[in-house]
């Protein structure tokens, strides 16, 4: 009788804890039971599916991250993370919908769920996590803040900006990081503050700001896509270093989990030679890496995604490596920071298994 009651208290506190583990140490090591991890339900997928697409903010007009081509279709490194997730929920990346935001608009964009995912060259820092309801998922990118003058202007350097007009978005990290360098090195700037991206472009054309800053690549792009790219010179220095990626809402782990490993899943793939023409033939023998990559096991399913979510997203876009040759090397940018981790750069993936 003492043996029931035991086993029935036993049983008791078991359903109280947290799960079969739980149980397991309850009733000794050896009988410790195996625990599937079942996918919580995530509102942000949820109403993804419900539309039957995911829709992804970025800014307009900001080469190699996002810039409509002569047809009006979007291309550039944020677009391709965007088609990659819309390929590893629907297996389809035409389900991907690319909405323009402004450095105004971008963050109560994704706060209101008026997009599900921001990308938009938006760096990480310690405020947007703790004070926007925000959280970084994963680095597409790693950059740092750059500065683009007239060659007519005379300057190589930036010590000689002292005085000079500077473009910048409002309220940005662009700005703040522009106003602290140049207190740092006491000289002076007038800033020129344009939220809207395509306005400061042309008001940096007109000549009404001597200098355009932002991102180092994205005025890489800028500077190629001109008649003349001879007549604007990137100067030498940068004053930051910024991964730059993927914002979603706090609170919605689910989501969380899939924008980041679909971001990390291009980078395995990179890192095992998996490409988006060698996915559904991966060779005689692949790897075990390789093949939870693919498709075996249930990483897929802890996330509410098919087995196959990487694969499809791989064969969407490709590996990282295929993306930046598509999309940054033909404005002659160099991987730099963005080459693998095992190659002298920053990219890596953790384990997926």
């Amino acid at each position: 009788m003492m043996m029931v009651q035991a086993r029935a208290a036993i049983g008791r506190l078991a359903r109280r804890c947290a799960g079969a583990a739980a149980l397991g140490l309850l009733m000794g090591a050896g009988a410790v039971l195996p625990v599937v991890a079942q996918a919580p339900g995530s509102p942000t997928l949820a109403a993804i599916r419900a539309r039957g697409q995911v829709v992804c903010g970025v800014q307009s007009n900001n080469p190699p991250f996002s810039l409509p081509d002569s047809r009006g279709v979007w291309r550039g490194m944020d677009v391709d993370s965007c088609r990659a997730l819309a390929a590893a929920i629907f297996g389809d990346a035409e389900k991907a919908v690319i909405r323009p935001v402004t450095g105004m608009t971008r963050f109560p964009a994704v706060q209101s769920g008026d997009i599900d995912v921001l990308y938009g060259s938006t760096t990480w820092t310690t405020t947007r996590e703790t004070q926007l309801g925000l959280v970084f998922a994963a680095a597409n990118y790693y950059s740092g803040q750059g500065f683009l003058v007239r060659r007519s202007l005379g300057v190589t350097r930036l010590a000689q900006l002292d005085g000079a007009t500077i473009c910048v978005p409002p309220g940005s990290t662009t700005e703040v990081i522009l106003q602290e360098w140049f207190r740092a090195n006491r000289l002076s700037f007038q800033p020129i503050l344009i939220d809207d991206p395509n306005e400061i472009i042309g008001a940096f054309l007109s000549g009404r700001c001597d200098v355009y800053t932002r991102d180092m690549t994205g005025l890489s792009g800028f500077r190629m896509t001109q008649p003349k790219p001879d007549d604007f010179l990137l100067l030498p220095e940068n004053i930051t270093m910024e991964p730059l990626g993927a914002w979603i809402r706090k609170g919605d782990d689910q989501w969380l989990d899939i924008v980041r490993w679909t971001q990390f899943a291009l980078v395995w793939a990179e890192q095992h030679g998996v490409t988006a023409a060698t996915v559904d033939n991966p060779g005689p023998s692949p790897s075990s890496d390789v093949r939870r990559l693919l498709g075996a096991g249930d990483i897929g399913p802890t996330m509410g995604l098919d087995r196959r979510w990487a694969a499809n997203a791989i064969r969407a876009v490709g590996h990282y490596g295929e993306v930046w040759e598509r999309n940054a090397a033909p404005y002659g940018l160099a991987r730099g920071l963005n080459r693998l981790w095992d190659q002298g750069g920053l990219m890596y993936s953790p384990p997926l298994r």
